[in-house]
């Protein structure tokens, strides 16, 4: 059965893949941001790869999905030194990898582009969540080369500040008190999703210096991407003559005919799919 085709709103209103994708070829970074359990995004991302790659062959993929210290694995990987056994073994993929991921950096292994393991590693991300990026200062300098610099501010966007209000329980806890006891506070999570942020910013940075005259497409969820906050925002601060262009790739009920009003300005572009079929 034939995928349903996406509607893709630009700024302008409707418009098409191509035409799409022309226009994203333009920018030095693109963001696709997604949902991370939408297996049709996922199909769509590799079509946004394989557009990119044909219309400039010098283009890498950056990754939330791997961190950075197993690039050398991912590396090995995509140079065909290692199976993909040995891969999967030493990677620490995420579950849904071989179903969602699998077909991105097979697309790169096949055509010779480099993968970028984008992410902060996720103990360090823990720690913070922990003990606020303070705790950082601790690590020892080899464990530091994992992660963009800190200390980083937290004068945040005041939209994505709301959100993340939100998400970590802030709009729910109106009486000021202290976390409940062993539950993370909702400011030492914001400090650990802006490490995630940061560090895939620096990712992204020190990717473009070593591939010099490549462009990337960095996958992540839209959460850090969406409005230009989150990643968009630190890669901004730190390189702010970057072009950078944003896909969000959403499932909406309303399709194919959804509120355009309500997308306006979660991206340069967004692709609207139909909900994934219940299995």
């Amino acid at each position: 059965m034939a995928q349903a085709e996406p509607v893709v709103l630009g700024a302008s209103g409707r418009t098409t893949m191509d035409a799409m994708l022309d226009a994203l070829a333009k920018a030095d970074v693109v963001f696709v941001g997604e949902q991370h359990d939408h297996a049709r995004g996922h199909e769509l991302e590799l079509e946004i790869l394989k557009g990119l790659h044909a219309r400039n062959p010098k283009t890498l993929l950056s990754l939330e999905m791997f961190e950075r210290d197993v690039q050398p694995v991912v590396d090995e990987y995509a140079g065909g030194m290692i199976t993909e056994t040995h891969f999967l073994q030493a990677s620490r993929p995420w579950p849904n990898y071989k179903t969602d991921y699998s077909p991105l950096v097979e697309f790169c292994k096949e055509n010779h582009l480099p993968v970028v393991a984008a992410n902060a590693p996720r103990r360090y991300v823990n720690m913070v969540s922990r003990k606020g990026q303070a705790g950082l200062s601790d690590l020892p300098k080899p464990s530091r080369a994992f992660l963009g610099r800190f200390p980083y501010s937290m004068d945040l966007p005041a939209g994505y500040d709301k959100m993340l209000t939100d998400l970590f329980g802030g709009a729910h806890n109106t009486s000021g008190q202290a976390a409940p006891s062993g539950m993370p506070s909702p400011e030492n999570m914001k400090e650990a999703q802006a490490l995630w942020d940061v560090t895939m910013a620096d990712s992204i940075v020190r990717a473009l210096k070593e591939h010099r005259g490549w462009k990337v497409m960095q996958v992540n969820g839209a959460g850090h991407s969406d409005s230009r906050y989150g990643i968009v925002d630190r890669l901004r601060q730190a390189a702010p003559r970057l072009k950078v262009a944003v896909v969000s790739i959403r499932p909406d009920a309303a399709y194919p005919n959804p509120d355009a009003a309500k997308l306006r300005g979660v991206a340069e572009f967004v692709l609207v799919t139909p909900p994934d079929e219940k299995k």
